[in-house]
């Protein structure tokens, strides 16, 4: 039997309703990767979070953030990857979207730091996002004026929040206009109900191409890959996965793609599923599953 990779979504698959790890999870986790377990995580979410996540844990592998368009040592927060999205496309995917009075968020690298920039508090749900960057302390935030600037920085990210059937009618123009050049994954907030965010990405930044270019780097093209999962976003990674494993929550189109369904991501799932796997592997007991 191959050695494992074991690759899981945050939000709304390995973490708790509050975007943390449950204290099963954690203590877990801690265990299992003193035992030399190979893990590591792909997500939405920026370095600066998912350190703030996993503080006090020690993750064997870079970590593929911001949906694939960094691969990224945790500790260092040195990119291995960067996906840009093309610069020619910039000025007038902006004119797009200020055509539909919208407000994007723009995710940049600058060469040495990693920039997150608004014009501006304009809704409740961009309010929200700016206080989370405040409680994450992420040196990222920048509000400026003008965000024509940023256009000279490498461009990973536009994030656009508003309202559902605004942002759902700008996810078909861009898709119709940019087609193939483009990913646009419109998505709820599940921390804020009511408000819906669209990423705008290089086509070439999934989780999916920065899988492979982790296992091509570390020498990890020879292992049974076995992702974790719960929204569209993760479509790609379950095509190269050996097994991709969906969460009850997941999306019907996630979990058509899986191999698996496993339980409720407030169930502790993911990790129970990792442990039992682990643990049959390296020939050892199950872990004592604590009492709720």
């Amino acid at each position: 039997m191959p050695l494992p990779l074991y690759i899981t979504d945050l939000d709304g698959t390995l973490l708790t309703t509050e975007a943390t790890l449950s204290t099963h999870t954690r203590q877990t986790l801690q265990h299992l990767l003193g035992q030399g377990l190979p893990f590591t995580i792909a997500t939405s979410r920026s370095v600066t979070s998912v350190r703030n996540i996993f503080s006090g844990l020690n993750l064997p592998l870079p970590i593929i953030e911001v949906n694939g368009a960094f691969v990224t040592d945790l500790k260092t927060g040195h990119h291995e990857l960067i996906q840009a999205i093309d610069p020619a496309l910039l000025p007038n995917l902006l004119n797009l979207i200020a055509a539909h009075h919208c407000h994007p968020l723009i995710s940049s690298h600058d060469g040495q730091h990693d920039r997150l920039y608004s014009d501006g508090i304009h809704n409740p749900g961009i309010q929200w996002y700016a206080d989370d960057c405040k409680t994450q302390n992420d040196p990222r935030w920048q509000q400026i004026l003008d965000l024509t600037p940023a256009l000279s920085e490498q461009i990973v990210r536009l994030t656009i929040i508003d309202l559902d059937p605004k942002i759902q009618t700008l996810a078909t123009a861009i898709t119709q206009t940019y087609g193939p050049n483009l990913t646009a994954n419109p998505f709820p907030n599940p921390y804020q109900p009511g408000w819906t965010w669209l990423t705008l990405q290089s086509s070439q930044s999934t989780k999916a191409q920065a899988i492979q270019a982790l296992q091509k780097t570390h020498g990890l093209e020879d292992r049974e890959l076995i992702v974790f999962g719960d929204h569209n976003n993760d479509l790609e990674m379950f095509e190269i996965a050996d097994k991709a494993v969906a969460v009850a929550n997941a999306t019907l189109e996630l979990k058509q793609r899986a191999t698996q369904t496993i339980g409720h991501h407030t169930t502790d799932g993911v990790i129970d599923y990792i442990a039992e796997d682990w643990q049959k592997r390296m020939q050892q007991p199950p872990l004592p599953r604590p009492l709720s």
